[in-house]
């Protein structure tokens, strides 16, 4: 028998093996569930932080250190489970923006009702809208995604994933950018 046949034999052995034991299953039972070590949720933990906060003052508010991921990035970030995650972005002192990555799936509410890019770019032009006025004619509130020393931002998801952002000024109130992703 030349090597390819006994290679070819080998594997269809193994991966009958495999099939008929099992371990080419994985149980969902049996796969460890991401431990939750924060203080709050990552919603909750972002409504709490503000743009002046420091590490360490974050650190306490979350519940545990920051820590760096080179799959996300260089900058010091909370990670509470694979999707969802806050990073500290700091250009200086007094420059430092707060951002949550947060599972759209967890965000999903079919109760809310969008607006068109057209019907946003509109209000826009006219002298913009606030937080409150947007969240009203969307039927719910955003979810706090961005905070920084002069702007906040909010994200809404309707029912069918689709993904509304809004950035605000911190001293008018007024939306400056809407889009979808």
């Amino acid at each position: 028998m030349n090597l390819k046949k006994v290679l070819s034999k080998s594997v269809m052995v193994l991966c009958t093996l495999c099939l008929v034991t099992g371990c080419a299953e994985e149980k969902l039972e049996d796969k460890p569930k991401e431990e939750v070590k924060a203080n709050c949720t990552i919603v909750e933990c972002m409504k709490k932080i503000k743009a002046t906060n420091t590490m360490e003052e974050i650190d306490d508010i979350i519940g545990f250190e920051s820590s760096t991921d080179a799959m996300i990035g260089s900058d010091p970030l909370w990670k509470f489970d694979s999707k969802n995650w806050i990073s500290f972005k700091s250009a200086s002192k007094d420059d430092v923006t707060i951002q949550a990555t947060i599972d759209k799936e967890s965000l999903k509410n079919s109760e809310l009702k969008l607006p068109s890019a057209s019907d946003l770019q509109k209000d826009l032009n006219n002298g913009s809208f606030t937080y409150e006025e947007l969240a009203k004619k969307i039927g719910g509130e955003g979810t706090l995604t961005t905070i920084s020393k002069g702007s906040v931002s909010y994200t809404w998801v309707d029912g069918s994933g689709q993904r509304l952002g809004a950035t605000f000024n911190g001293k008018t109130g007024k939306c400056t950018v809407a889009s979808y992703r």
